[in-house]
Protein backbone atom coordinates (compact mmCIF):
# COMPACT_ATOMS: atom_id res chain seq x y z
CA UNK A 1 0.00 0.00 0.00
CA UNK A 2 1.37 3.54 -0.95
CA UNK A 3 2.08 6.34 1.59
CA UNK A 4 1.33 8.80 -1.24
CA UNK A 5 -1.30 11.58 -0.45
CA UNK A 6 -1.17 9.90 3.27
CA UNK A 7 -0.16 12.85 6.20
CA UNK A 8 0.54 12.43 9.79
CA UNK A 9 -0.29 15.64 12.26
CA UNK A 10 -0.34 17.38 8.60
CA UNK A 11 3.27 16.46 7.21
CA UNK A 12 3.80 13.72 4.37
CA UNK A 13 4.07 9.91 5.11
CA UNK A 14 6.68 9.79 2.17
CA UNK A 15 8.75 12.50 3.77
CA UNK A 16 8.80 11.27 6.68
CA UNK A 17 10.07 7.86 5.73
CA UNK A 18 12.98 9.52 3.58
CA UNK A 19 14.00 10.98 6.68
CA UNK A 20 13.54 8.67 9.27
CA UNK A 21 16.85 6.32 10.12
CA UNK A 22 16.96 2.86 11.95
CA UNK A 23 17.31 3.08 15.61
CA UNK A 24 21.23 1.58 16.83
CA UNK A 25 21.06 -1.46 18.27
CA UNK A 26 22.49 -1.75 22.00
CA UNK A 27 25.68 -2.76 22.62
CA UNK A 28 24.47 -5.35 25.31
CA UNK A 29 21.24 -6.74 25.38
CA UNK A 30 20.56 -9.86 27.77
CA UNK A 31 18.86 -11.20 30.56
CA UNK A 32 19.33 -9.71 34.77
CA UNK A 33 18.32 -11.19 37.52
CA UNK A 34 18.65 -9.96 41.65
CA UNK A 35 20.35 -12.54 43.91
CA UNK A 36 17.81 -12.69 46.87
CA UNK A 37 19.21 -13.26 50.69
CA UNK A 38 16.30 -15.08 52.86
CA UNK A 39 19.04 -14.33 56.33
CA UNK A 40 16.25 -16.79 58.10
CA UNK A 41 14.79 -19.42 56.29
CA UNK A 42 11.88 -19.73 58.49
CA UNK A 43 10.80 -16.03 58.39
CA UNK A 44 9.59 -14.16 54.81
CA UNK A 45 12.11 -11.45 54.37
CA UNK A 46 14.42 -11.38 51.58
CA UNK A 47 16.98 -9.04 50.59
CA UNK A 48 18.19 -8.22 47.06
CA UNK A 49 22.17 -8.46 47.78
CA UNK A 50 23.69 -8.79 43.93
CA UNK A 51 22.25 -8.21 40.56
CA UNK A 52 24.06 -10.77 37.93
CA UNK A 53 23.83 -10.04 33.66
CA UNK A 54 24.44 -12.21 30.76
CA UNK A 55 23.54 -12.13 26.75
CA UNK A 56 22.85 -15.54 25.46
CA UNK A 57 25.67 -18.02 25.06
CA UNK A 58 28.04 -15.38 26.62
CA UNK A 59 29.87 -15.08 30.44
CA UNK A 60 27.64 -13.76 32.66
CA UNK A 61 28.45 -10.89 34.78
CA UNK A 62 27.71 -9.99 38.24
CA UNK A 63 28.01 -7.47 41.40
CA UNK A 64 27.52 -8.61 44.61
CA UNK A 65 27.02 -6.27 48.23
CA UNK A 66 29.84 -6.35 50.11
CA UNK A 67 29.13 -3.88 53.21
CA UNK A 68 26.78 -5.44 55.38
CA UNK A 69 26.39 -2.68 58.26
CA UNK A 70 22.69 -1.93 57.37
CA UNK A 71 21.90 -5.65 58.54
CA UNK A 72 22.88 -4.43 61.80
CA UNK A 73 20.58 -2.32 61.97
CA UNK A 74 17.59 -4.89 61.09
CA UNK A 75 18.86 -8.00 62.75
CA UNK A 76 21.75 -6.54 65.50
CA UNK A 77 22.70 -10.05 67.06
CA UNK A 78 20.44 -12.17 65.39
CA UNK A 79 22.06 -12.76 62.24
CA UNK A 80 25.88 -11.54 62.58
CA UNK A 81 28.02 -10.26 59.90
CA UNK A 82 30.18 -12.92 60.00
CA UNK A 83 27.40 -15.50 58.88
CA UNK A 84 26.33 -12.95 55.79
CA UNK A 85 30.01 -12.73 54.91
CA UNK A 86 30.28 -16.75 54.89
CA UNK A 87 27.05 -16.70 52.54
CA UNK A 88 27.85 -13.87 50.45
CA UNK A 89 31.66 -15.85 49.82
CA UNK A 90 29.62 -18.48 48.84
CA UNK A 91 27.46 -16.96 46.24
CA UNK A 92 30.33 -15.17 45.03
CA UNK A 93 32.21 -18.27 44.10
CA UNK A 94 29.26 -19.95 43.11
CA UNK A 95 28.83 -17.10 40.75
CA UNK A 96 32.60 -17.55 39.57
CA UNK A 97 32.24 -20.82 38.98
CA UNK A 98 28.97 -19.53 36.33
CA UNK A 99 31.43 -17.57 34.66
CA UNK A 100 33.62 -19.66 33.89
CA UNK A 101 31.13 -22.25 32.58
CA UNK A 102 28.96 -20.02 30.98
CA UNK A 103 26.11 -21.45 33.03
CA UNK A 104 23.05 -19.61 31.76
CA UNK A 105 21.07 -17.62 34.34
CA UNK A 106 17.84 -20.10 34.44
CA UNK A 107 20.68 -22.94 35.21
CA UNK A 108 22.42 -21.71 38.52
CA UNK A 109 21.73 -22.94 41.43
CA UNK A 110 23.02 -22.44 44.97
CA UNK A 111 23.40 -25.40 47.62
CA UNK A 112 21.53 -23.16 50.11
CA UNK A 113 17.72 -21.97 51.25
CA UNK A 114 19.10 -18.42 51.72
CA UNK A 115 20.32 -17.63 48.70
CA UNK A 116 18.38 -17.55 44.96
CA UNK A 117 18.48 -16.05 41.65
CA UNK A 118 14.86 -14.35 40.76
CA UNK A 119 13.48 -14.91 37.23
CA UNK A 120 15.38 -13.26 34.42
CA UNK A 121 14.13 -10.28 32.85
CA UNK A 122 15.57 -8.25 29.57
CA UNK A 123 17.57 -5.85 30.03
CA UNK A 124 19.98 -3.93 27.51
CA UNK A 125 22.74 -0.92 27.75
CA UNK A 126 26.15 0.29 26.57
CA UNK A 127 28.50 -2.27 28.02
CA UNK A 128 27.68 -5.22 30.11
CA UNK A 129 29.60 -3.24 33.51
CA UNK A 130 27.87 -0.29 32.72
CA UNK A 131 24.40 -2.22 33.12
CA UNK A 132 25.38 -4.10 36.33
CA UNK A 133 26.40 -0.63 37.73
CA UNK A 134 23.64 0.70 36.99
CA UNK A 135 20.76 -2.27 38.18
CA UNK A 136 22.99 -2.73 41.12
CA UNK A 137 22.24 0.95 42.18
CA UNK A 138 18.91 0.56 41.85
CA UNK A 139 17.98 -2.31 43.46
CA UNK A 140 20.32 -3.04 45.88
CA UNK A 141 18.79 -0.91 48.74
CA UNK A 142 20.97 -2.56 51.40
CA UNK A 143 24.49 -1.36 49.69
CA UNK A 144 25.86 2.13 51.84
CA UNK A 145 25.43 5.41 49.94
CA UNK A 146 28.31 5.97 47.55
CA UNK A 147 29.83 9.70 47.88
CA UNK A 148 29.96 11.36 44.70
CA UNK A 149 33.32 11.77 43.44
CA UNK A 150 34.68 14.91 41.74
CA UNK A 151 35.59 13.08 38.70
CA UNK A 152 34.04 9.81 38.03
CA UNK A 153 36.03 6.95 36.94
CA UNK A 154 35.60 5.92 33.31
CA UNK A 155 36.56 2.45 32.29
CA UNK A 156 39.24 1.80 29.61
CA UNK A 157 38.25 -0.84 27.17
CA UNK A 158 40.78 -3.18 25.12
CA UNK A 159 41.21 -0.92 21.95
CA UNK A 160 41.27 2.30 24.05
CA UNK A 161 43.98 0.74 26.19
CA UNK A 162 45.89 -0.42 22.92
CA UNK A 163 45.72 2.40 21.31
CA UNK A 164 47.84 4.12 24.78
CA UNK A 165 49.75 1.61 25.06
CA UNK A 166 50.87 1.76 20.91
CA UNK A 167 51.34 5.64 21.20
CA UNK A 168 54.31 4.98 24.12
CA UNK A 169 55.42 1.98 21.87
CA UNK A 170 56.21 3.79 18.86
CA UNK A 171 58.19 6.24 21.05
CA UNK A 172 59.67 3.09 22.63
CA UNK A 173 60.53 0.58 19.72
CA UNK A 174 60.81 3.15 16.48
CA UNK A 175 61.20 1.28 13.38
CA UNK A 176 60.69 -1.76 15.40
CA UNK A 177 57.12 -1.08 16.15
CA UNK A 178 55.52 -2.62 12.92
CA UNK A 179 57.51 -5.85 13.23
CA UNK A 180 55.86 -7.13 16.26
CA UNK A 181 52.21 -4.80 16.54
CA UNK A 182 49.42 -5.82 14.43
CA UNK A 183 47.53 -2.99 12.88
CA UNK A 184 44.84 -1.82 14.80
CA UNK A 185 41.48 -3.00 14.91
CA UNK A 186 42.98 -6.12 13.89
CA UNK A 187 43.20 -9.57 15.13
CA UNK A 188 43.96 -13.25 13.49
CA UNK A 189 41.32 -14.75 11.55
CA UNK A 190 42.30 -18.76 11.26
CA UNK A 191 40.32 -21.27 9.22
CA UNK A 192 38.82 -24.28 11.01
CA UNK A 193 36.65 -27.26 9.54
CA UNK A 194 34.70 -26.46 6.77
CA UNK A 195 35.79 -23.32 5.58
CA UNK A 196 34.41 -21.25 8.82
CA UNK A 197 36.85 -18.42 10.47
CA UNK A 198 37.63 -18.29 13.59
CA UNK A 199 38.84 -15.00 15.02
CA UNK A 200 41.18 -14.17 18.09
CA UNK A 201 41.87 -11.09 19.75
CA UNK A 202 45.31 -10.72 19.81
CA UNK A 203 48.08 -7.83 18.65
CA UNK A 204 51.98 -8.63 19.49
CA UNK A 205 53.24 -10.95 16.94
CA UNK A 206 56.52 -12.04 16.27
CA UNK A 207 58.22 -15.16 14.31
CA UNK A 208 58.55 -16.98 17.75
CA UNK A 209 55.73 -15.33 20.07
CA UNK A 210 52.02 -13.87 20.38
CA UNK A 211 51.02 -11.57 22.82
CA UNK A 212 47.69 -9.56 23.88
CA UNK A 213 47.12 -5.77 25.62
CA UNK A 214 44.30 -6.48 27.22
CA UNK A 215 42.57 -3.72 29.75
CA UNK A 216 42.08 -4.43 33.53
CA UNK A 217 41.00 -0.77 33.93
CA UNK A 218 37.06 -1.45 34.31
CA UNK A 219 35.19 -0.46 37.69
CA UNK A 220 34.69 -4.06 38.95
CA UNK A 221 37.14 -7.68 39.09
CA UNK A 222 33.95 -9.44 36.86
CA UNK A 223 35.28 -7.00 34.12
CA UNK A 224 38.78 -7.73 34.42
CA UNK A 225 38.23 -11.62 35.02
CA UNK A 226 36.48 -11.68 31.46
CA UNK A 227 38.95 -9.75 29.98
CA UNK A 228 41.83 -11.95 31.26
CA UNK A 229 39.88 -15.38 30.22
CA UNK A 230 38.93 -14.38 26.79
CA UNK A 231 42.84 -12.72 25.85
CA UNK A 232 44.25 -15.72 27.52
CA UNK A 233 42.08 -18.64 26.06
CA UNK A 234 42.87 -16.55 22.25
CA UNK A 235 46.99 -16.50 23.52
CA UNK A 236 46.45 -20.21 24.17
CA UNK A 237 44.52 -21.38 21.05
CA UNK A 238 47.22 -19.44 18.71
CA UNK A 239 50.10 -20.08 20.69
CA UNK A 240 49.35 -24.41 20.19
CA UNK A 241 48.81 -23.83 16.61
CA UNK A 242 51.86 -22.18 15.95
CA UNK A 243 53.81 -24.13 18.65
CA UNK A 244 54.68 -20.99 20.45
CA UNK A 245 56.75 -21.06 23.72
CA UNK A 246 56.46 -17.71 23.98
CA UNK A 247 53.23 -15.56 25.02
CA UNK A 248 52.86 -12.60 26.64
CA UNK A 249 49.94 -10.89 28.34
CA UNK A 250 50.17 -7.02 28.99
CA UNK A 251 47.04 -5.93 31.01
CA UNK A 252 46.55 -2.12 31.60
CA UNK A 253 45.50 -1.60 35.53
CA UNK A 254 43.06 1.35 36.44
CA UNK A 255 44.88 4.16 38.74
CA UNK A 256 44.34 2.83 42.39
CA UNK A 257 43.26 6.26 43.52
CA UNK A 258 40.42 6.44 41.04
CA UNK A 259 38.49 3.16 41.91
CA UNK A 260 36.87 2.27 45.39
CA UNK A 261 39.60 0.08 47.21
CA UNK A 262 37.75 -2.53 48.07
CA UNK A 263 36.93 -3.22 44.21
CA UNK A 264 40.59 -2.73 43.84
CA UNK A 265 41.62 -4.94 45.99
CA UNK A 266 39.33 -7.58 44.19
CA UNK A 267 40.72 -6.53 41.01
CA UNK A 268 44.10 -6.94 41.96
CA UNK A 269 43.67 -10.74 43.77
CA UNK A 270 41.81 -11.81 40.70
CA UNK A 271 44.77 -10.59 38.50
CA UNK A 272 47.16 -12.53 41.14
CA UNK A 273 45.34 -16.08 40.89
CA UNK A 274 44.96 -15.93 37.04
CA UNK A 275 48.27 -14.61 36.77
CA UNK A 276 49.83 -18.13 39.13
CA UNK A 277 48.03 -20.15 36.65
CA UNK A 278 49.40 -19.14 33.72
CA UNK A 279 52.65 -18.79 34.49
CA UNK A 280 52.32 -22.13 35.26
CA UNK A 281 51.18 -22.63 31.36
CA UNK A 282 54.50 -20.61 29.81
CA UNK A 283 52.64 -16.71 30.04
CA UNK A 284 54.71 -13.73 31.02
CA UNK A 285 52.05 -11.88 32.59
CA UNK A 286 52.80 -8.00 32.87
CA UNK A 287 49.91 -5.52 34.69
CA UNK A 288 50.70 -1.91 35.24
CA UNK A 289 48.64 1.24 35.31
CA UNK A 290 51.25 3.40 33.25
CA UNK A 291 51.05 2.63 29.31
CA UNK A 292 54.84 3.80 29.08
CA UNK A 293 55.74 1.11 31.94
CA UNK A 294 53.90 -1.38 30.27
CA UNK A 295 55.49 -0.44 26.51
CA UNK A 296 58.35 -1.03 28.35
CA UNK A 297 57.75 -4.31 28.97
CA UNK A 298 56.37 -5.48 25.86
CA UNK A 299 59.71 -4.22 24.14
CA UNK A 300 61.93 -6.07 26.73
CA UNK A 301 59.42 -9.26 26.09
CA UNK A 302 59.11 -8.97 21.83
CA UNK A 303 62.71 -7.71 20.89
CA UNK A 304 64.78 -10.93 21.79
CA UNK A 305 62.94 -11.95 18.61
CA UNK A 306 63.59 -9.18 16.35
CA UNK A 307 67.42 -9.70 16.09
Amino acid sequence: MSNRGFTIGGIDADHLCRISASAPRPAFAGAWSTVELQPDIFAPQRFTVGVVVQSPGDRLHFKLLDDFKKFECIYHDQFPQRSLRELMAYAEGALRKAVHDKTAIPEIRFDTNSLVLSAPHYTSGDDREATVERLYAELVVMAPLAKKKANDFESIDTPRARQLVNAELKRIAGLDFERFVLPEKQGIFLEGDGGVKHFLDLNLLTSQSCGSVTSAAYKSAQSVEMNLLKASLDLTTYSRIRQFDSIGLFLLLPDASAVEPKEYKKIVEVIDEHEWKLEREGFRVTSMSEPADLALDIYDWAKHALA
